[in-house]
């Protein structure tokens, strides 16, 4: 299992060694792998990849999730993409700055593209998380990774992601308020679009004797 230090808000986190190699999880046990309690294997610790700039997201994360590999930069985040990992979670706007050209090579969408170049068979079931608040270039990111065959989705980082964390269990009681809560805005949702398409339609038949 992969352990990283909680870094200092303006470090980088380069563990002492890289990630266990892909399938290693799946390799036979050995005796230091048993519970000695129950004698039963013990489940492997995810392996968590966190890109992202911002010293108060960086503790949040890694107090939630410790066992985490926090990078910084594009560039670092490229070089450990090269081994598999159960989670990635990424940010767009790095370096400091805000509303970054996506086409540059120092921002999240240029980790993207280097994914969907050519298959990369070592993240098959990694599953990616885009957290920038900058809406338009997250959505590109997500859209770019699930068309190339990842799974992908949009999770902004604030409030709620302290108890939405994928490594976080869920009550199933929360998942059903969550998925009766999405129910009642889609409806709506599709409310409000009706109303406009009908307005649409009767000024279309009125014209001008409205």
């Amino acid at each position: 299992m992969l352990v990283t230090e909680k870094p200092k808000p303006s470090e980088e986190v380069v563990p002492a060694r890289a990630p266990a190699a892909e399938g290693c999880a799946r390799a036979s046990a050995s005796d230091s792998d048993l519970d000695s309690g129950t004698g039963r294997t013990k489940a492997p610790s995810r392996r968590v990849l966190f890109m992202d700039d911002d010293a108060r997201r960086v503790e949040v994360f890694l107090d939630r999730c410790p066992e985490a590999v926090w990078v910084k930069s594009a560039e670092a985040c490229i070089a450990r993409l090269k081994d598999g990992w159960d989670e990635v979670h990424l940010d767009h706007d790095l370096g400091g700055e805000r509303y970054v050209d996506p086409s540059r090579d120092d921002c999240g969408m240029a980790v993207v593209r280097w994914l969907c170049a050519e298959p990369r068979p070592q993240h098959r079931d990694t599953r990616f998380f885009i957290h920038s608040f900058n809406f338009s270039a997250a959505s590109m990111m997500v859209e770019c990774l699930l068309r190339n065959g990842y799974t992908a989705e949009f999770r902004p980082f604030g409030f709620d992601l302290v108890d939405l964390l994928s490594f976080e269990d869920v009550s199933p009681e929360f998942v059903r308020r969550a998925a009766r809560s999405r129910r009642r805005r889609t409806w709506r949702v599709r409310l409000r679009g009706l109303t406009r398409r009908l307005k649409r339609l009767r000024r279309l038949l009125l014209g001008d004797r409205l």
